[in-house]
């Protein structure tokens, strides 16, 4: 990984909330994250797109990604 040291003006309460959402200890771990869940959304909605109108959900998978997104501290 290259690391840089950079300044940048971030909204404080936005950002305990990511740290809070995510369980990340730092300032740093949690913008990490957050770029990387943005990569990650960014991956799946092409892929969504790719397969659409030929991929579904079963009903119990959409059920159980709901239940570990709110069991998350």
């Amino acid at each position: 990984m290259h690391v840089e040291r950079k300044t940048h003006n971030s909204d404080v309460r936005l950002l305990r909330r990511a740290q809070r959402a995510r369980g990340t200890s730092t300032e740093t771990e949690t913008i990490h994250e957050a770029l990387r869940t943005v990569v990650l959304g960014e991956h799946l909605v092409a892929a969504l797109r790719r397969g659409s109108g030929r991929v579904r959900f079963r009903p119990a998978f959409v059920e159980q990604m709901r239940r570990e997104r709110d069991r998350r501290p």
